[in-house]
């Protein structure tokens, strides 16, 4: 799409995009993209899908609801031991703390001695907390071992996206770095614009583009690779100023799928750019040098760093 028409405001305040549900809706913010989507609110929903709700906790989320489970866990059983007097032996009479750290150690199955099950209820509801122990400690184990296990790529992109003329041709740049140092094998790399554009009937709605790379694809990833568009009469950036991009609420969206050999299973990598962060008319700084025979220095403290495009070096890519 060539020129630069002017996009019709969306509705809703600058930088929101809204998703209607059909009942009572609340807004809940996403983190990237000013982005705020509206749900029904039914307070258990999330729990529908407790797995995949438990693997995108942060860590210190998921040991506070591990903490929160395990006590919730022990208070319910020390209330049955407490309301069933005289089911733990050598326990003081009426004692809520004796039972309650019975409780913790009949649930872990590491049961000390002094007290235990002194009736038959005692040894039903023993019996029970043992069941659930075990199943909880399969269940956490698998968990934890999920969240370890998860592949993750760690690519470092540079903050700001640059807009210049280069070898004849008008490009926009960004450059990512690999930030294991080592080799992500067969890497891919896509590249798309989001921006509201508005139909012939007056509609208004995102629309999403590819931008063809010069490079989509490296034999190996292990330092840094900058990605270039060329922005001619084909690409979708053709005839649009910084301003227009703004208007129109432009984000560039960028992914890195590859196979990591270190962990041996493939990983990917997300970011996006809004057009506040698009620079026209500058360029990158150099960040590799030469040391000698051999040796290259990459200076990852200058990787954001950008200068106004007066003059133009080629990329450097030890990709």
């Amino acid at each position: 799409m060539s020129g630069a028409p002017t996009p019709a405001p969306a509705p809703g305040p600058a930088g929101e995009v809204r998703q209607r549900a059909p009942r009572r809706e609340r807004a809940k913010p996403a983190p990237q993209g000013g982005v705020v989507i509206r749900k029904s609110v039914h307070r258990w929903r999330a729990w529908r899908d407790p797995y995949h709700l438990i693997l995108t906790l942060s860590w210190p989320r998921f040991f506070a609801l591990l903490t929160a489970f395990f006590l919730a866990v022990n208070l319910l059983f020390a209330t049955a031991y407490w309301l069933t007097g005289g089911s733990v032996e050598h326990a003081r009479p009426g004692s809520f703390v004796d039972v309650l750290f019975f409780s913790i150690e009949t649930l872990a199955t590491v049961g000390y001695g002094e007290m235990f099950p002194g009736t038959v209820a005692g040894h039903a509801i023993s019996s029970l907390e043992i069941l659930v122990g075990l199943m909880s400690l399969a269940v956490v184990t698998g968990l934890v071992f999920a969240r370890f296990s998860k592949p993750t790529a760690r690519v470092l992109f540079s903050d700001k996206v640059v807009l210049r003329d280069f070898d004849g041709h008008r490009v926009l740049m960004l450059r990512v770095a690999n930030e294991r140092h080592n080799r992500m094998v067969e890497p891919t790399a896509h590249l798309g614009l989001l921006r509201l554009e508005q139909t012939a009937g007056g509609e208004v709605y995102y629309r999403i583009h590819d931008l063809a790379l010069q490079r989509q694809r490296n034999q190996v990833f292990a330092l840094t690779w900058t990605l270039v568009h060329r922005i001619d009469e084909t690409s979708p950036l053709y005839g649009w100023s910084k301003e227009a991009l703004v208007a129109a609420r432009a984000r560039i969206t960028v992914s890195i799928i590859g196979h990591d050999e270190t962990i041996a299973a493939a990983v990917h990598a997300l970011h996006e750019y809004p057009a506040t962060q698009l620079f026209f008319d500058h360029r990158f700084v150099d960040i590799i040098a030469d040391a000698g025979e051999e040796t290259r220095i990459i200076d990852l403290t200058r990787f954001h760093d950008i200068v106004p495009s007066a003059s133009e070096p080629a990329p450097h890519d030890p990709a």
